[in-house]
């Protein structure tokens, strides 16, 4: 028996996908807030963030990058503002 509101054992984050989940969370704090809503998550600070990891392979930094960008879209999605 699963106790009210306790996380289902198989809806837990996957290990892998937490650097993606954090780095986003970081991230979405330099967007410019502006009189159209949120911008977009610079891709200049994406990359300083993987610098700032030790992210060094340019495929993983290609991969966490689209990954960052895609979950930056479908937030601003939500919130009603993904124009760009």
């Amino acid at each position: 028996m699963i106790a009210k509101g306790a996380l289902d054992p198989k809806d837990r984050p996957v290990p892998y996908n937490m650097m993606y989940w954090i780095g986003f969370n970081d991230l979405r704090q330099t967007r410019q807030i502006g009189f159209s809503g949120f911008s977009p998550i610079p891709f200049s600070e994406i990359m300083s963030y993987c610098s700032h990891i030790g992210l060094d392979d340019p495929v993983e930094r290609q991969s966490f990058a689209r990954c960052i960008m895609a979950l930056d879209t479908e937030e601003r999605k939500y919130y009603g503002n993904a124009k760009s």
